[in-house]
């Protein structure tokens, strides 16, 4: 079983569509809610309680949720993780908050009400240091495959060629070439209060625990810091 964590805001959404071409049958997508831990943390019972018949009819589960989600479930896994450069990844959730969030959700109201920056939005260790949060009990250099936003068309190539699929590979090409989403070029059309010059150094400084993770990534995966 391929356990594809999707961690928001790390080009994911792009390279969803790349698994689609690969795994035409047997993925699984699972995007309960990032913002429920119980739920990125628990297998549903109706895979529990029957892994084999899910096993025969499944390859792959691609979406939010945390590793420790399907730790030890299945007969035999391996790991792919989207990442990102942790102050990139912060203000890309921040921005997608603000233009596209839930009203219902705390956290979401209050940035598009304009009550909470991107400074205190970093504050909160899940969001500063979600990947190390997605990847809890296990160590980045025990991952089988890693997808580096800022080194997409690389990372891609490398799995494409790992799971043996280069037969797709002008297809998948395409996809590589879009530019990942990250609403920058949107207008500021809520009450949130906009991000400024300068607070990627703040957001650095809290985003500690993922800047370890990633370089670790980057070193791992054979590319430079960016």
């Amino acid at each position: 079983m391929l356990l594809s964590i999707h961690i928001p805001k790390t080009a994911g959404t792009n390279f969803t569509h790349i698994l689609r071409k690969c795994f035409t049958k047997g993925l699984y997508l699972d995007y309960g809610t990032e913002r429920d831990l119980a739920d990125a943390r628990t297998c549903a019972p109706s895979i529990l309680n029957d892994t084999i018949k899910f096993e025969k009819s499944h390859c792959i589960i691609h979406g939010h949720y945390h590793y420790l989600k399907y730790k030890d479930i299945f007969s035999s896994e391996q790991v792919l993780v989207t990442m990102r450069h942790p102050v990139n990844r912060v203000i890309s959730q921040y921005r997608h908050i603000a233009l596209n969030g839930d009203p219902r959700v705390e956290r979401h109201r209050l940035i598009m009400e304009g009550k909470m920056d991107v400074l205190h939005f970093a504050k909160f260790p899940f969001i500063a240091n979600a990947q190390s949060y997605y990847l809890e009990g296990i160590e980045i250099e025990k991952v089988d495959h890693i997808i580096v936003a800022e080194f997409f068309p690389e990372s891609v190539t490398k799995f494409v060629r790992a799971i043996d699929r280069t037969d797709l590979q002008s297809e998948i090409s395409k996809i590589t070439e879009r530019k990942i989403n990250s609403r920058e070029g949107d207008s500021w059309r809520t009450k949130a209060i906009p991000i400024v010059d300068g607070c990627e150094e703040e957001i650095e400084r809290r985003c500690a625990i993922d800047m370890d993770l990633y370089l670790r990534a980057l070193d791992k995966e054979g590319y430079s810091s960016v």
